[in-house]
């Protein structure tokens, strides 16, 4: 004997849907199932992508800064200036990502 599965409702809008569904066709509903329910000790992170993108530009950038500022003020003239401002700007911007990375992945562990 075969089995039948059970309908469930969908999450928005409460039309019968297959639970095995990845989406439910009349509605476009990517969740039929509702939202995913996170352990309640641990509360959701929005818009983490968009913060970890950010820092990662911040600490680049301004290591990057730091970098070149530092080349502009060791620099003897105007052709050694150009190439320890590209130089050392590269270094700050090669230094800060691995930072920036280091901090987004070791910032949860504090809290």
């Amino acid at each position: 004997m075969g089995q039948t599965k059970k309908l469930i409702d969908c999450h928005d809008c409460d039309h019968p849907v297959s639970p095995s569904a990845s989406a439910y066709p009349n509605c476009g509903s990517k969740v039929p199932f509702g939202p995913p329910v996170l352990h309640r000790k641990r509360p959701p992170v929005y818009n983490i992508e968009a913060r970890n993108d950010r820092n990662m530009v911040v600490f680049a950038v301004t290591l990057g800064g730091l970098g070149a500022a530092y080349g502009f003020a060791t620099s003897a003239g105007p052709l050694s200036a150009a190439l320890l401002v590209t130089s050392y700007g590269m270094l700050g911007v090669l230094v800060g990502v691995p930072l920036a990375a280091l901090f987004n992945v070791t910032r949860r562990l504090w809290r």
